[in-house]
């Protein structure tokens, strides 16, 4: 089954985001992209780029084995 409605999309991966930047806005800084770009992969807007996922990874202490629960799920 799909999602359900109410749910975010990159819920594991915002939660890692609050607690490694308390916010997404320095977070987004962190990563070099706008607010805007960062809220529209959050939202499944855009799509991911392995280059943006490699360098979250690294800004956030996940290791790269570990990227599919945050990135794929």
């Amino acid at each position: 089954m799909g999602r359900k409605l109410s749910e975010k999309p990159f819920k594991a991966l915002r939660l890692k985001i609050m607690d490694v930047y308390d916010t997404q806005d320095a977070f987004a800084k962190a990563m070099g992209m706008s607010k805007c770009a960062l809220s529209q992969r959050l939202s499944g807007k855009t799509a991911w780029k392995m280059s943006d996922v490699s360098r979250a990874c690294e800004k956030l202490n996940i290791p790269e084995d570990q990227a599919h629960v945050y990135f794929f799920s």
